[in-house]
């Protein structure tokens, strides 16, 4: 019979970044966006009227459901800033908006959205030293406490797959709450946590009488968000459920994530040579690909229509790669612009026939395509040799709104 867990101290909950959660943030393409105006308005105070203009446009475009533009003297920086210094890619100053040395190759594609998840779930620790008060972080110290919880959630998910069967490789945040967080507390390994959970949901195991590790009002959101952000970014796949914290999180791939979710000890948040080292790290480690194969698994696994809206796009494209030109038509793929998960339609308009390994490298931010019919390349690409012939110029077929491909430059 396991122990029944206690807290390490009395406060002891999950918080990774702001105290006001704000889930619509964590949407890849807002997070992206905001990032991206920010940069352009880098050396600006967060109340010039500029960055309120820039935050608008994105809000507009992505028809974000989180306010971003605000009011100068209420701007998103003062009440929501540690979703991107908590991530590593906004320097904590004061007064003018500086991005770090990663924010500036996230915003500018050379990190692409699944490199960016793999260093999150390599880099995010509890207690985070951006966004944790002193007292709170003394603490944990004091405890001896330091949790990587992307990486925990990761490793508890693969033991439940390769234990117990894919069908329960899943979590909702209901369990993280009331069963991974207490037992996180008490520094109980992933292959115990994931007895556990299979023992409650067999009625095994009863969670009475363990501690609440969400007492507060915003508590249960703040712990949503380490799952929210493994779903948003095609790390797991999400199944909804009548209530948002019965929801399930599945990891569709299983992998070695010991393997993989420890490649350094280097931190994103010392140094610019720091970071540029975890993602020297990262790249060599095989935990993008397999982000990126996770989120194909997904997207396959949640897509109907695929099939007809395939054969619209070969056929206006005259089955031939618009990068390529290949004409094989048994690796040939039509790729949406707009992404489906962003609102992005089975219309002709919105579609372009690649190669697969090139819609897989166009899905992950790997190549990036302007209104222009210019391509941007991310540094993989450019330092690979398997790649280096490919265009770096197109012609935008006339089929295509331009539109959609200006939302995507900014917004993927």
């Amino acid at each position: 019979m396991i122990q029944t867990p206690v807290k390490p101290f009395d406060t002891y909950k999950w918080r990774w970044l702001s105290v006001q959660p704000t889930e619509g943030l964590l949407k890849p393409s807002v997070f992206l966006g905001v990032l991206r105006a920010l940069d352009k308005c880098e050396g600006l105070s967060p109340s010039d009227q500029s960055v309120y203009d820039a935050l608008l446009l994105v809000e507009q475009e992505t028809k974000s459901t989180v306010s971003l533009a605000r009011d100068p003297s209420r701007n998103l920086l003062r009440n929501s800033g540690q979703y991107w210094k908590g991530t590593g890619l906004l320097n904590p100053s004061h007064g003018v908006i500086e991005l770090t040395s990663l924010g500036h190759k996230v915003s500018e594609g050379r990190v692409t959205q699944g490199e960016f998840a793999a260093i999150m779930v390599q880099q995010t620790v509890l207690p985070n030293p951006e966004t944790y008060k002193n007292a709170e972080l003394e603490k944990w110290i004091n405890a001896g406490l330091e949790i990587r919880p992307l990486a925990l959630i990761l490793q508890i998910l693969e033991n439940l797959g390769e234990g117990f069967g894919v069908t329960e490789a899943y979590l909702t945040p209901n369990e993280l709450i009331k069963v991974v967080i207490p037992l996180a507390g008490m520094n109980y390994k992933a292959d115990l946590i994931a007895q556990v959970l299979i023992d409650v949901r067999a009625n095994k195991v009863s969670t009475v009488g363990w501690p609440n590790c969400a007492p507060e009002a915003n508590d249960k959101r703040l712990a949503r968000e380490f799952l929210l952000f493994l779903s948003n970014y095609g790390v797991c796949r999400y199944v909804s459920a009548d209530s948002e914290y019965d929801g399930r999180h599945y990891l569709d791939e299983l992998f070695d994530v010991d393997a993989v979710s420890s490649v350094t000890t280097a931190s994103i948040f010392k140094s610019d040579e720091e970071s540029n080292d975890v993602i020297e790290a990262i790249r060599d480690s095989a935990l993008p690909s397999i982000i990126e194969r996770q989120r194909t698994v997904a997207t396959v696994l949640s897509r109907v229509g695929q099939p007809k809206f395939r054969k619209k796009i070969l056929n206006l494209s005259k089955s031939t790669c618009l990068l390529t030109g290949e004409v094989i038509t048994e690796v040939l793929e039509a790729a949406h612009i707009i992404p489906v998960t962003n609102g992005g339609a089975d219309s002709d308009d919105n579609g372009i026939c690649l190669r697969v390994d090139i819609h897989r490298l166009f899905d992950s931010g790997n190549i990036r395509i302007t209104p222009s019919g210019d391509l941007k390349f991310s540094d993989a690409i450019k330092a690979s040799g398997n790649y280096k012939t490919l265009p770096t110029k197109i012609i935008i077929p006339s089929f295509v709104n331009a539109e959609n491909v200006k939302w995507r430059e900014k917004y993927c």
